[in-house]
C-alpha cells in the first residue's frame, strides 16, 4: 500500500542504499501494520545542487548525508504509530547505513482507498 520516495546526495554505495531502503520499509512493516511483501519504493540520487535543504532546520544540524522519505500511504494511523514509525526509521537507518538520526527526514502524505490502483486498471481497495 504505501509507496515510497526516498531521496539523496550521490556518493552512497549500492549496499548502503539497499540498507536505507531495508530500514524504512522494515520500519513500515514493524510500527505502521504495512503486509509483508507490501513494497513500493523508488530510490533517487541527485548531484550536490540538486537536493537543497536547511542545515539548521528546528534546531538540527544536517549534512549531505540527509536523507529524504516521502510516503504515500492510506490514512488511519494513530499519532502514537506514526512518532513510533519516524523513531524506527532514524534507528535502523543509523544502525544499518550510518545515516546520523539528524539526517532524516520524513512525510506522510495520507488519502484513501479509492486512490490506489495496483494494476489492471482497477482500485483494489476501493468498495
Amino acid at each position: 500500500m504505501p509507496l515510497v520516495r526516498i531521496s539523496m546526495k550521490t556518493g552512497r554505495t549500492e549496499q548502503q542504499k539497499r540498507q536505507i531502503a531495508d530500514a524504512i520499509y522494515d520500519a513500515m512493516h514493524q510500527t505502521l501494520n504495512v503486509p509483508e511483501d507490501d513494497r513500493f519504493q523508488v530510490v533517487t540520487e541527485y548531484p550536490d545542487d540538486g537536493l537543497l535543504y536547511g542545515e539548521n532546520y528546528m534546531n538540527l544540524r544536517r549534512t549531505d548525508g540527509v536523507v529524504f522519505i516521502q510516503i504515500f500511504l492510506r490514512r488511519g494511523r494513530s499519532l502514537e504509530m506514526k512518532q513510533a514509525f519516524y523513531r524506527r526509521v532514524a534507528e535502523l537507518m543509523h544502525e544499518r547505513a550510518g545515516v546520523r538520526m539528524e539526517d532524516s527526514l520524513i512525510v506522510l502524505t495520507e488519502n484513501g482507498p479509492e486512490d490506489w490502483s495496483f494494476g489492471n486498471g482497477i482500485a483494489q481497495y476501493a468498495g
